[in-house]
């Protein structure tokens, strides 16, 4: 019998709260290169998964140490605040409940840009001003995602998947589009991605299906879009529960053709833990099934990414120039002359969550610690940062319009890159 994957409930708690009370009007920052090394203690891949204590952040730097409950010298922990000025990311208030975590953020320009997390958080950002949006739920939203800036999406899990058809200001609404997946094997939707508002893909955690051929009981990963036949909601689509059994944790795609996706696939193959997926046209379409709704009109294939450790993030410039991040620093990449994922040295061996950038110079990776990196065509890097005093908290999301207008969003924070700047000599140790 095949493990279950019946859900369970999540509590989303952020440390360090006294310090993101006062994050939220960015009295006090503190400067941070992420020099951490790995927490073996704990499972970091999921937001979520574990919680830390609340603890209590002094504005006294002689006292820093003992004040966050956290060691001064542990690279893990911020105890110098900084100005904007001395770092690469800047603070930027939010209107969000700061026990609140951020997961993941997503924009059509620098206008428009949504950031997702924990109780039922759905934020606007307009260019001046952040602003929260009602989603109706408490869930925790593990993506966000949309074809332009009247088509967006935030899902959570195979029952609460959002729709949105733009931002209104106080009338902006969400609309529930559900999956046909009953309540009791609902799934966590980890990942969603699309070329078009009637192209999408969502997936997750495996969970309770159908074959398609042979109508026996079966796992699958990951849903299709397709027209909804009873003319359903406003997206008015329908989506179509695929076969497979990876967790699927990422996807991303040069175009409908051309489509990757990392997963988790350990439950069912030990070896298959860092396991990445290449979709292509399936030659002559999908075959024809009485399933009712429309299969895969991709082939998967299996490519080596010589990781045995979980990738979490993918993305590309380019059908060309695709990264992979993931576990203890991990970072994978991948070209056309490559007949597998090449290792990239890291600066790094904290968990990495996401990976984005503007072109194969310009990449950046985020992850646990405050860890931020970035590629500039020639190797990685660590960035500096804004950070509240005390443990370093993990950053999740990572999106931008432009070289010089990038979002990180994580743990109780949001941070804005707004492009290289002339640093002052560093005052004393920092954090």
């Amino acid at each position: 019998m095949r493990p279950s994957h019946a859900p369970r409930s999540r509590w989303f708690a952020v440390g360090a709260v006294s310090a993101l009370v006062a994050g939220a009007l960015c009295a006090a920052v503190s400067c941070a290169t992420s020099d951490a090394s790995p927490d073996d203690a704990k499972d970091a891949s999921r937001p979520g998964d574990s919680a830390t204590e609340p603890v209590d952040a002094g504005p006294d730097v002689a006292d820093a140490g003992p004040e966050t409950g956290c060691d001064a010298a542990d690279p893990r922990c911020t105890v110098r605040e900084a100005t904007c000025d001395e770092v690469d990311w800047c603070r930027t208030p939010t209107v969000a409940n700061p026990l609140h975590a951020f997961t993941a953020v997503w924009g059509s320009s620098k206008n428009d840009v949504w950031a997702v997390g924990s109780g039922g958080t759905i934020a606007h950002f307009d260019g001046t001003n952040w602003a929260l949006t009602e989603s109706g739920v408490r869930n925790t939203f593990f993506a966000v995602w949309g074809s332009g800036p009247n088509d967006v999406w935030a899902v959570s899990d195979s029952q609460v998947i959002l729709h949105c058809s733009g931002f209104r200001g106080p009338q902006t609404t969400w609309e529930a589009v559900p999956t046909p997946l009953p309540v009791a094997s609902s799934a966590y939707i980890d990942a969603i991605w699309g070329s078009s508002p009637t192209d999408i893909r969502i997936g997750g955690r495996a969970f309770d299906t159908k074959d398609p051929f042979t109508g026996r009981n079966t796992s699958g990963d990951r849903f299709i879009s397709y027209p909804n036949p009873d003319g359903g909601p406003e997206a008015g689509l329908a989506w179509a529960p695929q076969t497979g059994s990876p967790y699927i944790r990422g996807i991303w795609g040069s175009s409908a053709n051309d489509v990757w996706m990392v997963a988790d696939n350990s439950v069912y193959v030990p070896h298959e833990r860092g396991l990445t997926l290449h979709g292509t046209p399936t030659d002559g379409g999908p075959p024809e099934t009485d399933a009712g709704y429309p299969l895969d009109p991709l082939t998967w294939t299996r490519v080596d990414s010589q990781s045995n450790v979980t990738l979490e993030g993918v993305w590309g410039s380019s059908a060309s120039d695709v990264w992979a991040v993931g576990r203890l620093g991990t970072i994978r990449h991948i070209t056309p002359a490559d007949d597998r994922w090449q290792r990239v040295e890291s600066p790094s061996q904290e968990d990495l969550h996401w990976v984005w950038g503007t072109g194969p110079s310009d990449v950046w990776a985020v992850g646990n610690g405050g860890t931020i990196l970035h590629f500039d065509g020639r190797s990685f890097t660590k960035s500096t940062a804004q950070l509240p005093l005390g443990a370093k908290p993990s950053l999740r999301g990572i999106w931008g319009s432009s070289p010089n207008d990038v979002w990180i969003v994580g743990e109780g924070i949001v941070l804005h890159y707004t492009g290289p700047k002339a640093k002052p000599a560093p005052q004393g140790d920092g954090g």
